[in-house]
C-alpha cells in the first residue's frame, strides 16, 4: 500500500510531466504563429519562465523525497 507521502509525490510528478508536455505543444505553435505574423517574444519569455517555474518545483519534489527517505 501506497503511503500519502507516495501518492502526493506521485501526483506532482504527474502534475509536473503534464505541464512539461503542454509547455512543448506551446512551443511546437510557435513557428506556426511566427508564420502568421504574431509577434512570439513574450510567448517565448513567459515559456521560458515557465519552465524555469517547472525545474524549481522538480527540485523541490526531489528535496521533499529525500527529507521522507523515500524513492
Amino acid at each position: 500500500m501506497y503511503s500519502e507521502a507516495g501518492i502526493g509525490l506521485a501526483n506532482a510528478d504527474h502534475s509536473i510531466a503534464q505541464a512539461e508536455i503542454n509547455l512543448r505543444k506551446l512551443g511546437a505553435l510557435i513557428p506556426h504563429l511566427a508564420r502568421q505574423g504574431v509577434e512570439t517574444s513574450e510567448i517565448r519569455d513567459q515559456m521560458e519562465a515557465m519552465a524555469a517555474i517547472l525545474d524549481n518545483l522538480r527540485s523541490q519534489r526531489w528535496q521533499i523525497e529525500g527529507l521522507l527517505g523515500q524513492p
